[in-house]
């Protein structure tokens, strides 16, 4: 089976909002470590969060994050 990794576009999307990552964190009640987490591609969210930020920034799941095949 290959392997896959979950890709984000939360900085951008925060960045185009003009908010830091602790406004964000705080908005979506998680620590401002785990939102630089994700930003890192170091933690993959729940789905539950997935969504909840994804709807915080009026966008599809689909567009924060997006599965990428990774070449063996």
């Amino acid at each position: 089976m290959a392997n896959h990794t979950i890709y984000n576009c939360i900085r951008k999307l925060r960045q185009e909002k003009r908010m830091t990552q602790e406004q964000l964190a705080k908005q979506v009640s998680v620590s401002r470590q785990t939102i630089c987490s994700m930003e890192k591609g170091d933690y993959v969210p729940s789905l539950s969060l997935a969504l909840l930020i994804s709807t915080h920034f009026n966008h599809p799941v689909e567009h924060v994050f997006q599965l990428k095949k990774v070449c063996d």
